[in-house]
């Protein structure tokens, strides 16, 4: 069993953490930090991807299907298809793990959701297309590496995770590995600096940063800067 990578366009990690609040309010209970990702998967079961997140550009994937698979230990243990609709595959030991409250497989399901959110057929993780195959990526420029920093975002949010502050109880709380929670505490330092969220926005279609439009109509992107209407580095 092997996984190719593939490269989609620019997340920034505040962006990806942003759409992982949202899933962990659907799925957390107040005074809980342990977030059910059943919760969510019956939210895009029920209304679709669209009730979650909306990306400029990415065509509308509609309400989830959830496919039980027999196992088969030469192929992934999950993993989404777009077409002809959007479909989690799931193997048969895989979900029963996940619905008993294993952790890893927990893991497994929060970065399918990252996929299903995040991407779509036009670079997806089976495509033959040699153009979009990649052996090296950032994190944001990759399929893998959104969905795993969707994943830490949803399982381990930062708030938590700093109010904590201690690894092996962030593991216990959050459900999670304690190799998990061990890098997601480590990599706090750099999110937190990462992700100053701005409300009311959407991902920029330019580079995929946070970008807002004010009442006159201009929109700006933390990273590109003021754009006028039209493309978001020319303006026409």
């Amino acid at each position: 069993m092997s996984l190719v990578d593939y490269k989609v366009p620019f997340r920034s990690e505040a962006f990806i953490a942003e759409v992982a609040m949202k899933c962990w309010r659907i799925g957390t209970v107040p005074g809980s930090k342990l977030v059910d990702l059943n919760l969510i998967l019956e939210e895009l079961k029920a209304h679709g991807v669209e009730s979650i997140v909306r990306i400029p550009g990415v065509k509308r994937k509609g309400n989830l299907k959830i496919e039980i698979l027999e196992d088969n230990s030469s192929k992934l243990p999950a993993y989404v298809e777009f077409v002809p609709r959007l479909k989690l595959c799931v193997q048969k030991n895989t979900w029963s793990r996940f619905q008993e409250g294993y952790s890893e497989e927990r893991i497994i399901i929060a970065h399918e959701i990252g996929h299903i959110l995040l991407h779509s057929d036009e670079a997806k993780q089976f495509s033959r297309d040699p153009g979009l195959q990649i052996q090296f990526a950032d994190d944001e420029d990759s399929a893998e590496g959104q969905a795993n920093l969707f994943a830490d975002h949803l399982l381990i949010p930062t708030h938590v995770a700093e109010r904590i502050r201690d690894v092996s109880r962030v593991a216990f709380v959050c459900n999670v590995p304690d190799g998990f929670a061990f890098d997601r505490m480590s990599a706090i330092g750099r999110a937190k600096k990462l992700l100053a969220v701005v409300p009311n926005c959407e991902p920029c279609e330019n580079c995929g940063d946070f970008a807002v439009t004010d009442d006159a109509g201009i929109r700006k992107c933390r990273s590109c800067g003021p754009q006028t209407s039209g493309h978001p580095r020319t303006g026409v």
